[in-house]
């Protein structure tokens, strides 16, 4: 019974009754025809001329059947019975009309149900809203589903009808109505452009004006400089962590692969080596170095990194202007020739093998060849290979040892990054700026107390991002959640670094002004969770002897915030 069941299951009902439909209105048109030949030269011997009998003439009236129309009836013989009607007109007479009626009855239904689900959606809450027909528009509402969310899919092409998908224009008021954003709790914004997810976004904003639903939306933009400004001018408002935020699939996926990457970092200065510019590429080598900068600790040791590819010279300029820390993180050494050649030269230099090879180029039939013929290189040149992929991500799975891989991942040496699934993952993508800014307020806070001679882990506090308890990572987050405000105080805002022909310094005034409003903030953030004033440090009993004002606070702890500013 159960497989019955099953098999009825697999049936394609919808492609059955339409064909069933197709098949009874040509088998009408056919009966029709046959019973309009035999009823006209019926009539023509009983009344001679009273109607033509030729072959277009009949498919004329077969047709007019569907109209519940029949011209050999409007023409009865005079003074004598009209001939009987044949069985075959008699069923299509009745048949033809009925399929029109059901095909009436079926579109007013289509339409109906059209309307009843819009109308459903309208009234859903809670729920999460995904726009774009693009892979990464799939990816995301398949990684919430499987999170377990109620995802309303606006596709434009409506490739996939389901239940709560729907099609129409993202950019339209009136579809982003009739997916029930002012009810959901976040939007994300997937089209194949960013500048119509920044689009959605605005109108998100209008359409909220002044509700709390959306809480956040969330604007995919291709391209990672107009991405960083953008992200910039949101954070300069100075309303906290912004509800509209923007995001860079492959600036995401290159930060998860580097931090998840622990046996990339060892006490020694690394050296790796970034076959490509792109975005994937400058992301990967700003987060080793970020990475570097907090594990090498008080040292100042600078890893090296082999940048590869045509303009690589003029890329190491410009991540050298945008990145202050760089320069004081790694050595850039812009290389033009293959990453073949590269190898071969340091193989007979006898080099030390390079920590990492990131093959990022736009080419991904290059980069995945390249990678899988290095194998001769590894131990003796590099360490492992690591491939972005994304036209070509299905292949992934074929060099998976958890998942029987077809091939061999060059002994788990080789690995290959799905850009835009890392990149589109839920919880990387709602991290945004703040998340960004919370680590860096905490790696600035780590850095100055180890070089002020406190010792690493001495303290819940002074321990890498990963392993802070999640109260201390609040507490950089509001830290981080206040720059904007504080900036507009003084009348200033965020922009990326690189685009002004100058460092900005504060003056002694603002500093102290900030600091200020930086020791306000942290006694407001730690009274509303539930701290109070105490002569010594308890984390467990929340007590701590600096919520206090700040014309009562000693000058060495003044000092502290001054430095966070």
């Amino acid at each position: 019974m159960a497989g019955i069941r099953r098999a009825l299951r697999s049936v394609p009902w919808g492609f059955v009754v339409q064909a069933i439909y197709l098949g009874l209105w040509l088998l009408s048109l056919v009966f029709g025809y046959v019973g309009l030949s035999t009823y006209c030269n019926a009539l023509n011997a009983v009344q001679p001329h009273s109607i033509s009998a030729r072959a277009s003439d009949i498919a004329y009236y077969d047709l007019e059947l569907i109209l519940i129309q029949f011209t050999p009836f409007s023409n009865p013989p005079v003074d004598r019975a009209p001939p009987p009607v044949p069985w075959g007109l008699q069923i299509a007479r009745f048949a033809a009309p009925t399929i029109v009626a059901f095909s009436f009855v079926k579109v007013r239904l289509a339409v109906s149900a059209h309307r009843l689900q819009r109308a459903r959606l309208r009234r859903l809450r809670d729920h999460v809203i995904v726009c774009g027909s693009s892979r990464a528009a799939d990816v995301m509402v398949r990684r919430l589903r499987d999170e377990g969310k109620t995802v309303v899919h606006i596709d434009p092409d409506l490739r996939r009808p389901g239940r709560h998908t729907i099609d129409g224009n993202p950019v339209a008021r009136r579809t982003l109505m009739d997916a029930g954003v002012t009810r959901a709790t976040c939007l994300y914004a997937c089209l194949d452009r960013g500048s119509q997810n920044a689009e959605i976004a605005h109108v998100v904003e209008r359409i909220r004006d002044g509700r709390s639903r959306p809480h956040r939306v969330y604007a995919l933009i291709d391209d990672l400089e107009l991405c960083m400004s953008l992200r910039a001018r949101r954070w300069s408002m100075g309303t906290g962590a912004p509800r509209v935020d923007f995001f860079n699939p492959d600036e995401l996926a290159a930060q998860a692969a580097v931090r998840r990457d622990a046996t990339a970092f060892t006490e020694e200065p690394p050296e790796i080596a970034i076959a490509g510019t792109g975005a994937f590429g400058r992301s990967v080598l700003v987060e080793f170095a970020r990475q570097w900068i907090v594990r090498r600790r008080v040292s100042e040791e600078r890893m090296r990194v082999l940048l590869i590819g045509t303009g690589s010279d003029e890329a190491a300029e410009r991540l050298y202007e945008r990145y202050a820390f760089l320069a004081g993180a790694c050595v850039i050494v812009p290389v033009a020739e293959p990453v073949e050649g590269v190898l071969l030269r340091r193989q007979r230099e006898a080099a030390p093998p390079l920590r990492r090879l990131y093959l990022c180029q736009e080419d991904e039939d290059e980069a995945l060849r390249a990678a899988l013929g290095l194998a001769a290189h590894l131990r003796s040149t590099l360490t492992a290979v690591v491939v972005r992929l994304e036209r070509m991500s299905g292949l992934a799975k074929a060099f998976r040892r958890d998942r029987g891989g077809l091939f061999d991942a060059l002994g788990g040496r080789l690995l290959l990054v799905d850009a835009t699934k890392e990149g589109c993952d839920p919880a990387r993508v709602e991290d945004g700026l703040g998340e960004e800014l919370a680590r860096a307020c905490h790696q600035s806070y780590l850095l100055r107390r180890l070089a002020a001679g406190s010792r690493f882990g001495s303290t819940p506090a002074l321990q890498y991002w990963e392993g802070l308890a999640d109260d201390l990572r609040a507490a950089n987050r509001d830290q981080a959640a206040d720059i904007g405000r504080k900036l507009r105080e003084i009348d200033c805002l965020v922009t990326p670094r690189g685009v002004v022909e100058r460092d900005f310094v504060y003056d002694d005034e603002e500093v102290e002004h900030l600091a200020r409003l930086e020791h306000d903030r942290w006694r407001s953030e730690r009274a509303s969770r539930g701290w109070s004033y105490g002569r010594i440090p308890d984390r467990d009993g929340k007590t701590h002897p600096d919520l206090v004002p700040w014309n009562e606070l000693s000058e060495a702890e003044r000092e502290k915030d001054r430095e966070a500013v």
